[in-house]
């Protein structure tokens, strides 16, 4: 096998760009590439929809891989398919900008739902039973909302974001096979096939299908990991069922539904809020708003129940009739179960017919085992995210975004994994565990909302059966807003692992300090000031998901009077060669990145100051120093000889939603993210790269405390040896 040299940021791209399209006058994205003239690939990725862009553009951000990133379309989405972004995803591609400001400036956000129900006094139509707000607000999500946004103009955003970090698309080439293999560096052998380019025809109904053929030429390569990113009919997850005994397990619901995007003229004064109908005959329709098209024009889509056209339920199965479906009737039942407001339908943008599935596979990731000549291969270098894993109806919101997170979670584990920090049975082992369960929460949920929303009766809920119009109303609230958690993607919960030590006296050796943060769930958003030029920032982006993709220690100092002991402690402690930050160093990889350690300094540390107060010792390892005080009465002079801790310095002195950041002479809101946090008397919070806390530990128990952390690292980080003692940096 070839030595192969690693791509800098900006050498990936080996096609002169052809000025980028422009497809409905709306998309834009930077021209693919179309030939794989290289063998050999440190992550090849199928499928180049939201989750494998998502995977592709974190480790173009995370830099020095070499990743081929395949699809068998000649050109990205332009139409239809995924359109919501929820809360948490947002807050997530915040944390990527400019990403998450250009979805949300080029979307149609929704900050309130509306329910409308059959007329209680029994006359034909429909009237509104009740108006909620999109998301509760104690969940402090910065946009307490839903984007509409076509996931056309999604895929354009990544693909762009992909490029400034020197990587695109290769198309039209599909998957066709894989197998292992006794290569140690390079385990999968992928074979991959050159397509025609796509053209576009419709089914019988007129609704718009793809037709993609092949054109005969394959070309067969290796990869360290291959990745299927390619949908809910995903040929790679094919394989695995095939040759690995994987499976995919559900149940189809018996209910045709069709999804129109269109632009509307109508009386109904809901269209720009997020309106669930059901009606007493002819079922439910959902309209979500979406962005303007390029006229300007505001978009809505409208999922809609169409086998109940005539008054009552089709006989004819789902999965029969949805091929004979056409935009007329679709729009002819909007205008039936939104009785009695009219809608004249002024364009449609894309349309298609689908009936529900609920369907989840059975693990997440190949385990190690052999070749077929006997000889072992290692686990999880074959590996699934998005609808390659879990496929359910489209409402409730939760496809794309689920997909998204399924990325973000892998790429931070194969970029520790490659950069030398991380032991990759460990660390890898724990994608599967993590989004399964939570891929098991979106099927079982969705299972109950989608029937719930069709009129059908859940079958894990056979009770909806006896109840009472008025009660099923309720019901159907109640599961939305039981749920809301989830839907929004804050209250993702991961369980205890080596990752998340809710209890840390059972492997770390501490007592519990906090009730108010939880290991396993993101970190609660709190604010502070950042000393170098005084502005108050949202702490949990003082750190974007991009290079070098390591870990953040938010150290809650106290009050620096009484606890500057125990941070001198600390400090001494990180600067031993046996800590974490000497010991866990990445390797070769990492100094290939253009700018070091970094793609972008973070403004934190890129201040001009010198003297170690805006370089860090580990960059795999941010120490966010948070002292509870006043910015005024804090010089740099009094932490100077704090080492590591000293690169970056936040003041905990005010408070949003109560004259937030207003600057005050007293105390007023000093110690606020301190209390929000429970760490009054300070304490360590290690967050994982995905915002997830992982860990709290005292920073007032001396070395019981500081040992706490190095146990967390041990669990899944390896130790590279320094050469004669020495520490090195980045």
């Amino acid at each position: 096998m070839p030595t192969q040299q690693f791509s800098a940021p900006g050498q990936a791209v080996e096609e002169a760009k052809a000025g980028g399209h422009h497809a409905h006058g709306t998309h834009n994205y930077p021209d693919p590439l179309t030939h794989i003239d290289r063998t050999s690939w440190d992550v090849t990725i199928v499928g180049a929809g939201p989750a494998g862009l998502m995977l592709a553009t974190s480790l173009a951000r995370f830099g020095g891989f070499d990743v081929l990133v395949i699809d068998e379309r000649s050109e990205p989405t332009t139409a239809g398919r995924a359109d919501g972004i929820q809360p948490r995803t947002i807050e997530v591609l915040r944390n990527m900008e400019p990403l998450g400001s250009e979805f949300y400036d080029r979307s149609a956000p929704s900050f309130e739902r509306t329910f409308w129900d059959p007329r209680s006094d029994g006359q034909r139509g429909i009237e509104r039973t009740r108006r909620v707000q999109s998301f509760p607000t104690d969940m402090e999500i910065q946009d307490n909302c839903t984007l509409g946004l076509q996931q056309g103009l999604i895929e354009g955003g990544f693909l762009r974001d992909m490029e400034r970090h020197g990587q695109r698309v290769t198309r039209p080439w599909a998957y066709q096979d894989f197998e292992m293999t006794d290569d140690a560096t390079y385990p999968v052998k992928v074979t991959l096939e050159k397509m025609k380019p796509v053209t576009e025809s419709t089914n019988e109904g007129g609704a718009p299908i793809s037709i993609i053929k092949p054109t005969g030429e394959t070309k067969t390569i290796r990869t360290k990991y291959l990745v299927g990113c390619d949908g809910g009919r995903s040929k790679l997850r094919k394989t695995l069922e095939e040759r690995h005994e994987f499976t995919f397990n559900g149940d189809w619901v018996d209910t045709l539904w069709a999804a129109l995007d269109c632009v509307v003229e109508t009386n109904f004064p809901d269209v720009r809020k997020i309106a669930a109908i059901h009606s007493k005959n002819h079922g439910a329709l959902y309209i979500f708003p979406r962005e303007n098209n390029e006229k300007g024009e505001p978009i809505i889509r409208c999922y809609t129940q169409v086998n109940r056209l005539g008054g009552e339920k089709s006989k004819e199965s789902a999965l029969d009739a949805r091929d004979k479906v056409t935009a007329e009737m679709v729009m002819k039942a909007i205008q039936e179960i939104a009785h009695p407001y009219h809608f004249d339908f002024k364009g449609v943008e894309w349309f298609t017919c689908y009936p529900i599935g609920q369907r989840l596979i059975s693990r997440y990731s190949l385990p190690a085992g052999n070749t077929a000549n006997g000889v072992s291969f290692p686990g999880h270098r074959v590996l699934l995210a998005g609808d390659a894993c879990h496929t359910h109806s489209p409402k409730a919101g939760q496809g794309m975004n689920t997909a998204i997170i399924d990325s973000q979670a892998l790429a931070w584990r194969i970029n520790l994994v490659e950069k030398g920090l991380a032991d990759p049975d460990t660390l890898l082992g724990t994608y599967h565990d993590e989004r399964h369960a939570t891929g098991k929460q979106l099927i079982d949920f969705d299972s109950e909302y989608s029937a719930l929303f069709s009129g059908e009766v859940p079958k894990n809920t056979p009770e909806v059966a006896t109840m009472t119009d008025a009660e099923k109303r309720e019901h159907f609230i109640n599961i939305q807003r039981r749920n809301a958690a989830f839907t929004t993607g804050a209250g993702v919960l991961y369980a205890d692992n080596v990752l998340n030590h809710r209890d840390p006296s059972q492997k770390l050796g501490v007592s519990k300090i906090t009730d108010k943060l939880e290991p396993g769930r993101r970190l609660q958003p709190a604010w502070a000031t950042r000393w170098s030029n005084s502005q108050p920032v949202r702490m949990i982006h003082e750190i974007q998901f991009t290079a070098p993709g390591g870990f953040r220690l938010y150290v809650c100092a106290g009050d620096l009077s009484k606890n500057m002991r125990h941070l001198e402690a600390f400090a001494k402690h990180l600067a031993s060669p046996h800590s974490f930050v000497n010991r866990f160093r990445a390797n070769q990889r990492a100094l290939l990145l253009q700018h070091k350690a970094y793609h972008q300094l973070p403004t934190s540390l890129n201040t001009g100051l010198g003297e170690g107060f805006a370089s860090e010792a580990n960059p795999f390892f941010h120490m966010l120093l948070i002292v509870k005080s006043q910015r005024f009465d804090i010089e740099i002079e009094q932490i100077q000889h704090l080492g590591a801790l000293k690169s970056m310095l936040y003041c905990d002195d005010i408070e949003a939603g109560h004259g937030a950041f207003k600057v005050t002479l007293d105390d007023q809101f000093v110690g606020g993210l301190h209390s929000k946090w429970g760490l009054e008397n300070g304490g360590i919070v290690v967050v994982r790269p995905d915002g997830y806390v992982g860990a709290i530990a005292p920073i007032d128990q001396g070395q019981s405390g500081f040992e706490a952390v190095e146990k967390y690292f041990d669990g899944f980080l390896t130790h590279r040896p320094i050469a004669g003692g020495q520490r090195t940096r980045l």
